[in-house]
């Protein structure tokens, strides 16, 4: 699987915990530790993709598959790799994997005001389903609403 030459996506396990808490670190204000990612392995149907430019993890995406359902856990693509068409790639590569494993129900939560990721949700026909009023914590301890957002599979 390969975004452009220089770019390389494969999935991933616990032993890359530290570079997926690395690129959540980076890309998000309240991140999760590595016993967050530990934890998402240790329960079955947990994958994971990575991406790498050279030995450089640039950006991941970590989903759960459960009976015909799945849930994106987290994506994220470093500011300075952003823009290249590596998320929409590791959204076509989960959703060809949930394909195989027989999702029909995809669902996600993205934070409201997160538009470039909300548009990139919707091109591929991800629907708003709900909204989680003061569901993500920033730093300065303010709260912002999720939207949870669905696609059908088949």
């Amino acid at each position: 699987m390969v975004v452009r030459k220089d770019f390389t996506i494969r999935q991933v396990a616990e032993t890359e915990a530290d570079k997926l808490t690395n690129i959540h670190a980076i890309c998000f204000p309240r991140y999760w530790n590595r016993d967050v990612f530990t934890d998402f392995f240790a329960v079955k149907d947990t994958f994971a993709f990575l991406v790498e430019e050279g030995q450089e993890a640039v950006a991941m995406l970590v989903y759960r598959v459960a009976f015909d359902q799945a849930e994106i856990l987290t994506i994220a693509v470093l500011p300075a790799y952003r823009k290249q068409g590596i998320a929409r790639k590791l959204v076509e590569d989960m959703l060809e994997k949930c394909k195989s494993l027989g999702v029909e129900k995809l669902f996600l939560e993205v934070e409201v005001g997160n538009d470039s990721a909300i548009k990139l949700y919707e091109t591929f026909g991800f629907q708003h389903i709900n909204r989680r009023k003061l569901y993500y914590q920033q730093l300065d301890g303010s709260l912002t609403d999720a939207l949870v957002m669905m696609k059908k599979l088949w």
